[in-house]
C-alpha cells in the first residue's frame, strides 16, 4: 500500500543540515561526513546540487543532482520500445529514426541518496521510492533544458549494493553500459557502482 508522506523538499547550499545525519552504510557516512573531500567539497564547487528531504524540520534523507548526457546503441532501442510502459515517452513512428539517430539524451543524474537509518530499518517505510518518484516529477518539469532519464552510479560493493533498490524503482543497465562493466571486471578492475537508467514518462496533468 502506498504511504502518503508529509515532508518537505528544499535546496540547501551546504550540508550543514546533515551533521547527525547517518543511513547506516559507513562508506557513505564517511562521504558525507569528509569536510575536505566528502559531500561538502562537491557541493562547494557546485558539481551537484543538494535537496534535502525534511520531516518536521529534521533531515530524513537527502538527494544530489546534476545533468547528464545518457549514450545508448541499438539494442537499448530495441529494448525501451519494447516495452509498452515506454510508448507514452516516445516518438511516433514518423520521428523515431530522428529521436534515435541522437549521439546522447539529455538527462537528471543522481549522484547521491541517502536516507536515515531509522527508515532505512523500517520494513514500512519507502521513502527512497519516494524520492525517486519526486525526482521524476522535478525532471519533467524543468523549463531550462529537455530531459527524459534518470541517470545513476548505483554504489555496489561488499558492505552495500543499491542495485536492487534502483531495479525495483524501473532503473535498468543500457547495454552500453553493461558492455563497460563487463570489460572492466574481465581485465580485473572490478566497479564499486553500476551505470543505470530510466525512462521519464511525461506526468499527466490532472
Amino acid at each position: 500500500m502506498e504511504k502518503n508522506y508529509n515532508l518537505d523538499i528544499v535546496r540547501a547550499d551546504n550540508i550543514s543540515a546533515l551533521s547527525n545525519f547517518k543511513c547506516g552504510v559507513k562508506s557513505m557516512d564517511d562521504f558525507i561526513h569528509d569536510q575536505e573531500n566528502g559531500l561538502a567539497k562537491f557541493i562547494k564547487l557546485r558539481l551537484s546540487n543538494l535537496w534535502l528531504v525534511l520531516e518536521e524540520g529534521k533531515a530524513v534523507a537527502f538527494f544530489a543532482l546534476s545533468k547528464d548526457a545518457l549514450v545508448l546503441n541499438n539494442e537499448d532501442r530495441r529494448n525501451i520500445e519494447s516495452k509498452d510502459k515506454n510508448a507514452a515517452a516516445l516518438p511516433t513512428d514518423n520521428d523515431a529514426d530522428k529521436f534515435w539517430d541522437k549521439e546522447k539524451f539529455p538527462a537528471f543524474e543522481i549522484d547521491y541518496l541517502a536516507v536515515c537509518k531509522e527508515m532505512r530499518d523500517n520494513p514500512d517505510e519507502h521513502i527512497g521510492t519516494f524520492i525517486i518518484e519526486e525526482i521524476c516529477r522535478m525532471a519533467d518539469a524543468d523549463i531550462f533544458s529537455a530531459t527524459m532519464f534518470l541517470t545513476v552510479e548505483a554504489l555496489d560493493t561488499n558492505e552495500y549494493s543499491a542495485v536492487k533498490f534502483y531495479q525495483n524503482c524501473g532503473f535498468e543497465f543500457s547495454d552500453v553500459a553493461q558492455n563497460k562493466y563487463n570489460y572492466d571486471t574481465m581485465f580485473g578492475n572490478q566497479p564499486t557502482t553500476r551505470r543505470m537508467y530510466k525512462i521519464i514518462i511525461p506526468i499527466e496533468e490532472v
